[in-house]
């Protein structure tokens, strides 16, 4: 059982990216599915990046991972979200391994928080060796049922330098508690020609402002940091990496803006058209979906 009571904050002191030790409050939000506490936004001064401040201990954060709500970690198909979210991550497991067979013709895959292992599992049936990083225990038990190899998080530090030619975050990296280190290992394991692939939220889209704390995707306080594509670029850049493309994740900005309608009492038909338009403008005006891809490869 989750007590809030118990739990302890950590101030972050330094800037993720830039290490700057200048911030200021951007936004004040709600944990909408766990423990129902406030938590606050903060903007580096220097390199403008967003995080998550104070938060809570790397071992105090697991405990909001433990929701029902917490799709990622179950197949349930209880409910009109995890219905949603099932039938679209099904259809987009496909796109998926389309997209990494684009990038290489070596079929070796690391998929850095795998969850219950679908998109590992088809890739595997489309011939790629694959190995699976994920830290809940019942989402690797799941893993093992479809005959998965799913190893805890902390594996990702004994795995041997330059020996995946594919790397996948599909919505992780803004749950990396050790940022920079894990980052530099994931480098690291990487292939000189291989491939890192993010999917992340953008924190610029049309329909983070239109919800602004309401916004599902800012997800407080499991997701560390608020990305925009700047910031992407700044973090590659920082361990000698370059973005090589951005792709869209069109479905995200329907999805996200229903939760978003669920937290501030609104409804699915707004939330339809919501989606529609961040969509359009992203589209028409600046390219800042709701969630993006980054493909990023060593310089």
């Amino acid at each position: 059982m989750f007590h809030v009571e118990q739990m302890k904050l950590v101030d972050i002191k330094e800037c993720p990216i830039c290490g700057s030790t200048g911030s200021e409050l951007y936004l004040e939000s709600n944990d909408y599915s766990t423990s129902k506490k406030d938590f606050s936004i903060r903007e580096c001064t220097s390199c403008n990046f967003r995080f998550t401040s104070p938060l809570p201990t790397e071992n105090d954060i697991g405990s909001f991972y433990e929701s029902e709500d917490y799709i990622s970690h179950t197949d349930s198909n209880k409910g009109v979200m995890n219905k949603v979210y099932q039938t679209v991550r099904n259809r987009a497991i496909k796109q998926k391994q389309n997209l990494i067979s684009s990038l290489t013709s070596e079929k070796t895959l690391l998929d850095i928080g795998c969850g219950t292992g679908d998109f590992l599992k088809f890739c595997q049936d489309h011939n790629w060796k694959t190995i699976g990083l994920e830290p809940s225990p019942s989402a690797r038990e799941i893993c093992h049922t479809k005959n998965v190899e799913a190893k805890d998080i902390d594996e990702l530090h004994n795995l041997e330098n330059e020996s995946i030619s594919v790397i996948t975050m599909w919505h992780v990296l803004e749950h990396v508690y050790s940022l920079n280190r894990d980052f530099e290992k994931i480098n690291s394991v990487l292939k000189k020609d291989g491939r890192l692939v993010i999917a992340v939220p953008n924190c610029s889209s049309y329909d983070a402002g239109k919800y602004g704390k309401f916004w599902a995707a800012y997800d407080l306080p499991i997701h560390l940091y608020h990305f925009r594509p700047n910031d992407i670029k700044n973090l590659a850049d920082k361990f000698d990496m370059e973005v090589e493309n951005i792709l869209p994740m069109k479905f995200d900005s329907y999805y996200v803006s229903m939760l978003s309608e669920k937290y501030k009492g609104g409804n699915i038909v707004s939330a339809f058209f919501t989606g529609a338009k961040s969509n359009r403008k992203a589209n028409e005006q600046n390219n800042q979906y709701s969630s993006q891809i980054y493909i990023l490869k060593k310089k």
